[in-house]
């Protein structure tokens, strides 16, 4: 299934193939995501100081992910067959089995939510404030990326990651190849794709579940305004019966698009993590 930053990614500005010129000095390797993260921390700390507030540098613990799920975000196919045995796509999983959020009284959470926390209401707008513009600039320090904010950062990330998978991928022979291959067996099996290209073959199981999702919601009693474009509210009204019954038929979709595309998904997945990990890295976003 698709992680998006969270973000989960971005455009990287590599001229593969190209020559460098003997007279041009090669550029220095980047340094390491975690210690760029480090870097935005200690830049946010000391704004935040120079506008009064206290702020501890905290760079959250990548995600942890079994062997298995690393397998199966690198296009095992064993692993991915097991997960969306369970999964799908992992577009109604959640409302079957629903994620409970973090207590933000763990240990191991951002101690800069106690320290909001204890402001005054008034004082907590002046912090957030404070927190967006200095982050804002933390990044542009250490990345030379500008961002408006934290959405900002994840967007730009996100759209530099399409713009990079659909120039890198969506041309190479190999893939393009093994995504028509996969198109025609899930033709075969009454499925309808829109488009045979790879970058639109790994997402379209997703984002068909995905309509399917949001469409539930906007017909639900509960307003969905003041949304971004194109996102809404979790369905409300769905009982956990119905929901089992879009998993099940997810899950059937999701396996068919596997056997189909067993192949192409051993080679498009590990390529594709790469590019996100690169691009991630690029604003300071590790994990």
């Amino acid at each position: 299934m698709p992680r998006r930053s969270l973000g989960a990614a971005a455009l990287l500005g590599v001229l593969a193939g190209c020559g460098t010129s003997a007279a041009t000095p090669p550029s220095p390797a980047p340094a390491p995501a975690k210690d760029t993260a480090r870097q935005i921390q200690a830049a946010l700390a000391d704004c935040m100081k120079g506008r009064g507030f206290t702020y501890v540098p905290f760079v959250a613990p990548p995600l942890e992910f079994s062997d298995e799920q690393k397998k199966a975000h690198n296009g095992d196919y064993a692993a991915m067959k097991a997960e969306r045995s369970k999964q799908g796509f992992g577009v109604f999983y959640n409302l079957v089995h629903p994620r409970r959020p973090k207590d933000l009284d763990d240990p191991g959470a951002n101690p800069n939510w106690e320290i909001r926390r204890d402001l005054s209401p008034a004082q907590q707008e002046a912090y957030d404030e404070a927190e967006q513009s200095c982050q804002s600039g933390a990044i542009t320090k250490v990345t030379g990326k500008v961002v408006k904010s934290e959405e900002d950062r994840f967007a730009q990330i996100n759209r530099l990651i399409d713009q990079t998978v659909q120039r890198e991928l969506d041309g190479d022979p190999e893939l393009v190849g093994l995504a028509s291959t996969m198109a025609d067996c899930l033709s075969g099996k009454g499925h309808r794709t829109t488009s045979a290209k790879p970058t639109a073959m790994n997402l379209w199981g997703w984002k068909l579940f995905t309509a399917q999702k949001d469409e539930i919601a906007k017909n639900d009693d509960i307003p969905d305004t003041g949304l971004p474009a194109g996102q809404y509210y979790e369905p409300t009204r769905m009982s956990p019966a119905e929901a089992r019954r879009h998993l099940d038929r997810e899950i059937k979709v999701a396996l068919d698009d596997l056997e189909c595309g067993k192949d192409f998904h051993a080679a498009y997945q590990p390529r594709f993590r790469q590019i996100e990990q690169r691009v991630s890295e690029q604003f300071g976003v590790t994990g």
